[in-house]
């Protein structure tokens, strides 16, 4: 390999490691949605204690909000997805350069 092309080899594994980094962060939103989905079910489950006769608009409401918030970690999860798998920038690069 010529040294032009070992730049622009160190230079798309850096593109690729900031890739894999900007995944991790993604699927850590996963995991932060995941938290915040127990404390709507726990909060859930003691205000049905606190309220017994409220218990089907308590359920509802919650199913409503886990809803709504389950979509940001599914966007994370295919954000992660789709910087590991099917990345733009590491095929925009290699087209930039000629490396294909």
């Amino acid at each position: 390999m010529s040294p032009e092309q070992l730049i622009l080899a160190e230079h798309l594994a850096t593109v690729m490691s900031w890739s894999a980094l900007g995944a991790g962060i993604a699927v850590l939103s996963a995991t932060i949605t995941a938290a915040g989905q127990g404390y709507i079910g726990a909060k859930t489950v003691e205000s049905i204690a606190r309220q017994p006769e409220a218990k089907g608009a308590l359920t509802t409401t919650m199913f409503i909000s886990s809803g709504i918030s389950e979509t940001g970690g599914i966007y994370g999860l295919l954000i992660a997805f789709l910087l590991l798998y099917a990345n733009p920038f590491v095929g925009r690069f290699i087209e930039l350069f000629g490396l294909g």
